[in-house]
């Protein structure tokens, strides 16, 4: 494994994969929504495919990050900037997700992420918003329904056994990481 790609392990794949499968604990047939298609997104859909997700909506900006995002596993792609994004994904699922992972730390995000849900489904908190930022839910709509909301901080992997297990993942070219390198610098060329 070269340094570059293993690097790459160190934070945004172990924090999106890992929110998947260990903070989610998606598992086959499930539905999940991913708001935000950048590093720890793109490796929440690589980790909802590799838990056999049914469905994997990437919501995002811009139409060139869902292009991105289906190139790592997303089935159906969502422009955040709709006027009701939770509708198109809901429409693509047959209903709401069982798990929406919110990968970017904007309010907004979290502020629409229950819309998404079927009953019983949760709100995956990944992406970490400014200190003291505050984001508001209808309790009342969630309890009546099941719904919950968690926290999943760098995917609360375990070291020694998810590491490894990415790694031999990367060598049978069932997870990518050299797609999630965009550009090199030299040391000397960072400040």
């Amino acid at each position: 494994l070269s340094y570059d790609v293993a690097a790459l392990l160190a934070c945004g794949v172990i924090t999106g994969v890992g929110a998947v499968v260990n903070s989610a604990n998606v598992r086959p047939g499930h539905d999940v929504v991913v708001i935000g298609a950048g590093g720890v997104g793109l490796n929440t859909i690589q980790g909802a495919r590799l838990a056999g997700a049914r469905r994997i909506i990437a919501v995002d900006m811009t139409e060139e990050k869902l292009k991105v995002a289906k190139a790592f596993g997303a089935t159906d792609g969502v422009l955040a900037t709709d006027a009701k994004p939770w509708k198109a994904a809901k429409a693509a699922i047959g209903r709401g997700a069982d798990a929406v992972f919110v990968t970017v730390g904007a309010i907004p995000a979290y502020d629409t992420a229950a819309r998404y849900l079927a009953y019983g489904g949760q709100v995956v908190m990944v992406g970490m918003p400014k200190s003291g930022e505050k984001s508001q839910y209808e309790p009342v709509m969630m309890s009546a329904v099941g719904q919950g909301l968690i926290g999943s901080k760098l995917g609360d992997v375990v070291i020694k056994r998810d590491i490894p297990w990415m790694v031999d993942l990367y060598g049978q070219g069932r997870l990518k990481l050299d797609e999630l390198i965009s550009r090199r610098f030299t040391l000397d060329q960072i400040n």
